[in-house]
């Protein structure tokens, strides 16, 4: 079959690529950067090369494929292209390539106006969805694991992690080579034709904030969890670059992640794809990189 995905050879798709082009799919791989090319066909795959806002690049490179895995980048929490903007790009390129199956990568949150940020990945999931004849599935992960090493310059300057949520609320996390497996099945799963749920949530594991500094502890990394206000959270943001909407809307993602309830109760009830990834395992990968 013939597969084309956006994410170049980010930390999701890097662990799922070689899969399938070992099971013989022709694919290919959008990339922004001209010096990505290389890599991506190193592996085997055609590299494209062009911006996911463009619209007349997409619909070229999506027509002739039999699926499509879409993501976004950070460009749609910038000034300059919003997810309302790319969840037309992306449905109007599906539209003029005649593309029939399509995944995306969307995210906890999607489903709730309470959720500020992450609430952003409906209005990708609602243009899909009213596309005509195209079967679309949603895979929606829970927070990555690798957000975590910002933590690392404040750890090696004050010994401190920051965090507007109080260290015992319970937090679902999960690790890229788990989102990949849980993308890779699912293609599968389109592929095939088989019956599945329009909804995947990918959980690697559940932990507080209080389980995360004794993962650090068993990795010889002491920290002191400081809980500060939703209101320096978002000063913090805007002082680092970000746009007052956006940090806003990371402001509100933080504040709705306290009643973890509300923001997991549908994953709890699902299906989901339970990844392998334990927290204390991304601990030990933190501890790599900190002691670099």
């Amino acid at each position: 079959m013939k597969i084309t995905l956006l994410g170049s050879l980010g930390n999701i798709n890097r662990h799922f690529i070689p899969r399938l082009i070992a099971d013989g799919h022709e694919v290919t791989v959008i990339t922004s950067r001209s010096e990505g090319a290389a890599a991506i066909e190193k592996l085997g795959a055609k590299a494209a090369v062009g911006l996911n806002n463009d619209l007349d690049f997409l619909s070229r490179t999506f027509t002739g494929s039999d699926l499509v895995y879409l993501m976004i980048t950070g460009i749609a929490f910038s000034s300059v292209t919003s997810m309302s903007d790319l969840a037309k790009i992306y449905s109007q390129a599906i539209k003029n390539s005649d593309v029939i199956k399509v995944i995306n990568l969307s995210s906890v949150g999607a489903q709730s106006p309470e959720a500020g940020i992450l609430y952003e990945y409906h209005a990708m999931e609602n243009a899909l969805d009213a596309l005509a004849g195209v079967t679309v599935k949603h895979i929606r992960p829970v927070g990555f694991y690798t957000n975590l090493l910002t933590e690392i310059a404040p750890l090696k300057a004050q010994g401190k992690i920051f965090e507007a949520i109080s260290p015992e609320t319970m937090k679902a996390w999960v690790h890229p080579s788990d989102i990949a497996d849980a993308v890779y099945n699912r293609i599968n799963d389109l592929l095939t034709d088989k019956a599945v749920s329009k909804i995947k949530y990918v959980v690697s594991d559940w932990a507080t904030g209080t389980g995360w500094i004794n993962a650090l502890a068993t990795n010889k990394i002491t920290a002191q969890y400081i809980t500060i206000s939703v209101e320096n959270l978002i000063e913090n943001f805007v002082k680092a670059g970000l746009p007052k909407v956006v940090a806003d809307g990371f402001g509100q993602m933080n504040q709705f992640q306290q009643s973890p309830d509300k923001l997991y109760q549908e994953i709890k009830s699902s299906n989901y794809h339970h990844g392998k990834v334990k927290i204390s395992d991304f601990a030990k990968e933190f501890a790599q990189v900190y002691y670099q």
